[in-house]
């Protein structure tokens, strides 16, 4: 198979080949070749001898094999199974986000490999049927690669719960954003819907809330939860852009001093494309690639734009190392935590799974 990688192991006294691409899981030998397509849908739970894993179980089958090639088979597969045994690999820090509805959250873990920070989606079975936390998950999966897109790594399924491992991202809003920085958002923003429609994807949901940075400055969008595919421009789209509108306004009117009711005067005819942008869509379309060369823009690189995602300046960057240096004060306290864990065997499956 092209590209396929391939790992010795075991079932019972009988040698095999794992063989793996991007579509299945082949256990391969002289006589037989035992295909699994690859989905989450698949489960696979990793089998221990100690802190070592030496193998796999996979529907009916248990599949042994040498600690490092188990490793890197985990590794490989990533996101195209689901894994059981969260616990196994992460430890809970702390409860990051709850929405109201208590149906998803979002926690910080620990990795007991590597000892570096993630961040976790914990989405209830019992609020969301698992084919639309699924949906969910792949259509994140598809936008793998885009700077805008938070990285994910795994998924894990317990009997209650899914939960996907994402990279540890940063929340900046406590302080009033300047005009550079509220320029850099906008535009950020723009381009992600631009390469969103490109891809038939309408978000839905863009707010204060689904913008995220990571150590970089650059800005994540998260919360797919109701993002739809459309196969025709709609309405969905159309609300994309409002929405930006709407963030500019209150990023605007945040940094106002006087009338709660004046309509906030942005420099550089940024009054103009907000105007622009909260107009009713159904009505007049408003092409993203003409707001995108607006003049508002300019200021970001000379006389003209190039078409690239923009980081924050350093003067923002400072706001999010000022939150790395608090998260690197408490890690001592947290590998001592991870110790007293290993001597008292606290049961974190609740914090997980509450």
């Amino acid at each position: 198979m092209l590209n396929a990688k391939q790992f010795p192991c075991k079932i019972g006294d009988q040698n095999y080949t794992i063989e793996l691409s991007t579509t299945s899981l082949d256990l391969i030998n002289q006589e037989q070749r035992i295909t699994f397509k690859l989905s989450l849908k698949l489960i696979i739970t990793w089998i221990f001898y100690g802190d070592k894993i030496i193998g796999l179980k996979v529907e009916n089958l248990e599949v042994e094999g040498a600690s490092e090639d188990m490793a890197k088979l985990k590794m490989s597969l990533g996101c195209l199974a689901t894994f059981k045994g969260i616990l196994k690999f992460y430890t809970f820090q702390q409860t990051i986000y709850l929405n109201q509805n208590n149906t998803t959250k979002v926690c910080q873990l620990i990795s007991n490999r590597n000892y570096r920070i993630y961040a976790c989606k914990c989405y209830k079975k019992c609020n969301r049927s698992i084919e639309s936390i699924h949906d969910e998950i792949n259509l994140i999966l598809k936008l793998q690669g885009h700077k805008f897109i938070p990285m994910i790594y795994e998924v894990y399924e317990s009997n209650s719960c899914v939960y996907l491992i994402m990279e540890h991202l940063y929340r900046n809003f406590d302080n009033d954003f300047n005009d550079e920085e509220i320029k850099i958002i906008v535009y950020n923003l723009l381009q992600s819907i631009k390469r969103l429609e490109k891809l038939s994807i309408a978000h839905k949901s863009i707010s204060r809330s689904h913008i995220m940075f990571d150590e970089d400055n650059q800005l994540k969008i998260i919360g797919f939860s109701n993002a739809v595919i459309q196969k025709t421009t709609n309405h969905e789209f159309e609300l994309d852009i409002f929405k930006v509108g709407t963030l500019m306004y209150k990023f605007y009117k945040r940094n106002m001093q006087g009338d709660e009711d004046q309509f906030p005067k942005i420099p550089d005819s940024g009054s103009d494309l907000m105007k622009n942008l909260l107009e009713n869509q159904s009505f007049y379309r408003f092409n993203i690639d003409v707001a995108l060369q607006h003049p508002y823009f300019n200021s970001l690189n000379g006389d003209g734009i190039e078409k690239e995602i923009y980081s924050m300046n350093p003067k923002f960057k400072d706001k999010i190392e000022e939150t790395q240096s608090f998260q690197t004060k408490n890690f001592e306290n947290t590998l001592l935590s991870l110790t007293k864990q290993q001597y008292f065997q606290v049961d974190l499956s609740t914090e997980l799974q509450n």
